[in-house]
């Protein structure tokens, strides 16, 4: 196991297709750029999909989702946290990247992290959790999906 390394030496990753929330997270994103300082190391990645219902209270969404990243940024481990945009048809993606598992083990555990799920769960049609382990070595980003 590669010791992940501090936050500085990462870049925000950012979409690299409007049709990121409907795409493999791996190939959606600026991952080369995001670690392309970085020689070698392992991180953690939860990718949360969704799709919004119709009747969604976008709103209260973009309030839970606010509090539940502000807290996240505040846990120890956190690295990034990309809020996505639903698509009109209500499709959407948002990931935190973490140190480790451990870290998001703890930003999960966090109150406004429970309060998101508890009064935003009813506005989703359907969501999914994928969980990665990223992991950098001779050059090589690769992504390994868990469970």
């Amino acid at each position: 196991m590669f010791e992940a390394v501090t936050v500085p030496s990462l870049q925000q990753p950012y979409a690299v297709t409007p049709d990121y929330m409907v795409l493999p997270v791996e190939t959606s994103f600026s991952w080369p750029d995001c670690f392309r300082d970085i020689q070698q190391g392992e991180w953690y990645l939860v990718v949360f999909r969704s799709k919004h219902r119709l009747d969604a209270d976008e709103e209260l969404l973009t309030v839970l989702d606010d509090a539940a990243s502000a807290a996240a940024r505040q846990t120890p481990g956190f690295l990034f946290y990309f809020i996505g945009v639903p698509r009109p048809t209500g499709e959407c993606l948002s990931f935190c990247l973490w140190q480790d598992q451990t870290s998001a083990r703890a930003g999960s555990a966090r109150p406004e992290h429970h309060q998101a799920i508890e009064k935003g769960m009813e506005s989703f049609e359907y969501y999914t959790l994928e969980r990665y382990i990223i992991t950098k070595a001779d050059n090589t980003l690769s992504f390994n999906r868990l469970g």
